[in-house]
């Protein structure tokens, strides 16, 4: 499968999953803007079945993006996270993200969230709720799903795992 068919078909995963779960927007809300997203997380140290304190480091990208004044997008994050190991990767706790647009004219957004994460089937689905506090899009509620496969157990168990690859959506205004 090329990569593009690979994302798509891990953002259609992440509707499904969202849609099945509940997490999805409500029937009167509007979304004001969505994005597609595409997340590389990396480890300080690589993870195991040992936990350890490891700082995590996402960097991603936003594209495809509709209803607002940018197309594309970039943010970063970086988080020391103690008592990590490949079967905690599903850690829950609040977090800031700053989305940069791709557009000089448009000011950066603040995303302040709540995490949640589970297993579903073969995949970590992670679900960030929260809103916009400062920048464009100010005091809109926005969700971001993303989705990535289980880390191979064996590597768990013996050399680690050095990063994730994560595909899903950020919505705005929902």
């Amino acid at each position: 499968m090329n990569a593009s068919k690979a994302v798509t078909a891990l953002c259609a995963t992440a509707g499904l999953t969202a849609a099945l779960s509940g997490l999805g927007p409500t029937a009167h809300a509007a979304a004001v803007a969505t994005c597609l997203t595409n997340e590389v997380v990396t480890f300080s140290e690589p993870v195991t079945n040992t936990p350890k304190t490891v700082t995590v480091t996402v960097k991603g990208q936003l594209f495809t993006c509709v209803g607002g004044p940018a197309a594309t997008g970039s943010y970063t994050e970086t988080a020391e996270l103690p008592n990590y190991s490949c079967t905690s990767l599903f850690y829950q706790g609040a977090g800031t993200r700053v989305f940069t647009w791709n557009d000089p004219g448009v000011e950066p957004s603040t995303y302040s969230y709540n995490r949640t994460s589970s297993r579903v089937g073969a995949n970590i689905v992670i679900v960030l709720l929260g809103s916009i506090t400062s920048g464009t899009f100010a005091t809109e509620p926005a969700k971001m799903q993303l989705d990535a496969v289980n880390p191979d157990p064996l590597r768990c168990a013996t050399t680690g795992i050095t990063g994730l690859s994560l595909f899903g959506a950020l919505t705005v205004g929902v």
